[in-house]
C-alpha cells in the first residue's frame, strides 16, 4: 500500500529505474537490437476530439479533414479487443488519442483492458460523464498494481480563461476539473488507492504567466501530481514515421519558443508553490537547465537517450504500430505484435536511435538525460540556483 501523499511521482521515478534495469543488456550488449518482451502499450483508440488545442500534434490533421471521414480506417472494435489480448499478460496499457471518449465504443474497448491488464488512459475529461466516472473507478483495482485502471491523465493547461482559449471551447475547463473531481470523488467513496490522478500540462508560450497556479489547480481537484511537458511540434511533419527519420533536419518544424528568464522564473514559482502546496511537479527527464535550453536554442541530442523503443510499442488508430511516432514498423492487420517487436525494420531503427538521436527527438517526453540529475532536483520540487552562466547557457542541437 502506497501512502505517500506523491505516491504518483514516486511510482513515475520507479517506472524510470524499471525500465533502465529491463533494457539494459539489450541496449548495451545486442549488437542487433534484439529487444526484450514489450511491457508498455501505448493505443491510440482514435486520432479524433472534441476540441482543437492550439499546441495539439494533430490540429492541421484535425482541421482539415472533414470530421465525417475521420474516422475512416479506424481499427474496429473486434480488432481492438484482438490487439488488448496480444498484449503480454504483466503489461501496462495506455490508451490515448485524440480524445479516447470520442470513441463511442471505448468503454467496451477500456473494459476488456481492465479485465487483463493494468490500465492508464489519458483524456481531456470533458467527456467523463459522472456515470463514466463511477464505472472507470469500479474497474480500479483497490490497491495500486493491480489488474485493472491504475492511473489517470487529464490535460489541463491553464486557469479557466486561459484554458478555454488554448482548447478552443468555452466551459472546457470546467468539465474537465468536473470529470478530474468525478473520478477523485468515487475513488474516496469506494475506498480505493487507485486510479491515480495526474494533471498533464504542456509548457508553453500561451500559457506560462499562470503555470505557477497549476499546483493550486491540481490540488483542490483532487489529483495526486501536476505532470508538466515540454511542447514539440514534430508531428507537423506529414511523412513522419514513413520515412527515414535522420532525412528531418531542425529547420523542417517550427520550434517552440520561450525567452530564457521568463520561462526560468514561471518554472521556478510553480516549483515553490507546489512545494508550499505539497504538490508533486512531475519535471521532464532531464536537469532544469536542459528544460530552459528547449525553448531556447535547444540542447544537445547526444547527451540524451531513449530507452522506451526497447520496450514499449504505440499502435496507431488505423493499426500502424511503432517504436515511436518516428518510424512505422508494420500493421496488426497484417501482422501480430508478437512479429513486429523485433522485426528488421524495429532493430535497424533501434541501432540507429542508439549511436545518435534525431532532430526530430526534440521536446519527445520519451528521451532521458545520460547524466545524473542534480540531487537537489530529484524530488522535481525544487529548481538549482540561479548562476549567470547558466543563464548565458547555449546549447548546440545534434543531429541536424
Amino acid at each position: 500500500m502506497l501512502e505517500d501523499p506523491n505516491k504518483l511521482g514516486t511510482i513515475a521515478r520507479l517506472y524510470r529505474v524499471v525500465t533502465r534495469a529491463y533494457t539494459a543488456l539489450p541496449y548495451r550488449f545486442s549488437r542487433k537490437a534484439w529487444g526484450p518482451p514489450t511491457w508498455h502499450y501505448y493505443i491510440e483508440i482514435t486520432r479524433r476530439c472534441n476540441l482543437r488545442c492550439k499546441m495539439c500534434q494533430y490540429i492541421d490533421w484535425l482541421e482539415s479533414v472533414p470530421t465525417r471521414v475521420q474516422a475512416d480506417g479506424e481499427l474496429t472494435t473486434e480488432e481492438w479487443l484482438n490487439v488488448i489480448d496480444q498484449t503480454g499478460r504483466f503489461s501496462l496499457i495506455t490508451f490515448t488519442g485524440g480524445e479516447v471518449f470520442v470513441r463511442k465504443d471505448f468503454m467496451q474497448i477500456f473494459e476488456h483492458a481492465c479485465s487483463k491488464r493494468r490500465v492508464h488512459f489519458i483524456s481531456n475529461a470533458t467527456m467523463l460523464t459522472d456515470e463514466r466516472a463511477r464505472r472507470c473507478v469500479e474497474l480500479a483495482p483497490r490497491w495500486f498494481g493491480g489488474r485493472g485502471f491504475n492511473f489517470a491523465g487529464i490535460s489541463i493547461d491553464g486557469t479557466r480563461d486561459v484554458h478555454d482559449v488554448i482548447r478552443a471551447q468555452k466551459g472546457a475547463y470546467d468539465k474537465s476539473i468536473r470529470g478530474i473531481e468525478a473520478l477523485a470523488r468515487y475513488r474516496k467513496e469506494m475506498g480505493k488507492k487507485s486510479p491515480l490522478i495526474h494533471i498533464n500540462t504542456v509548457i508553453q508560450d500561451a500559457s506560462l504567466d499562470c503555470l505557477p497556479e497549476m499546483p493550486r489547480i491540481a490540488k483542490n481537484a483532487g489529483a495526486n501530481v501536476l505532470n508538466l511537458l515540454t511542447e514539440t511540434r514534430v508531428h507537423d511533419l506529414p511523412e513522419l514515421g514513413r520515412v527515414d527519420p535522420s532525412s528531418f533536419s531542425r529547420s523542417d518544424f517550427r520550434q517552440p519558443v520561450i525567452e530564457r528568464k521568463r520561462l526560468d522564473s514561471a518554472l521556478r514559482a510553480t516549483l515553490a508553490e507546489a512545494r508550499r502546496l505539497g504538490i508533486e511537479v512531475r519535471m521532464p527527464r532531464m536537469p532544469f537547465e536542459e528544460v530552459l535550453n528547449h525553448y531556447d536554442q535547444g540542447y544537445n541530442l547526444r547527451e540524451f537517450e531513449c530507452r522506451s523503443i526497447w520496450s514499449s510499442l504505440t499502435i496507431g488508430a488505423k493499426g500502424g504500430v511503432y517504436p515511436c511516432w518516428l518510424q512505422m514498423v508494420g500493421n496488426v492487420r497484417e501482422h501480430s505484435l508478437k512479429e513486429l517487436r523485433n522485426n528488421e525494420v524495429i532493430r535497424a531503427f533501434r541501432q540507429k536511435r542508439r549511436e545518435s538521436g534525431f532532430a526530430v527527438c526534440r521536446g519527445c517526453c520519451e528521451i532521458e538525460f545520460k547524466g545524473k540529475v542534480p540531487a537537489s532536483e530529484a524530488t522535481q520540487h525544487e529548481a538549482p540556483e540561479k548562476s549567470e552562466s547558466a543563464e548565458s547557457k547555449k546549447e548546440t542541437v545534434a543531429a541536424e
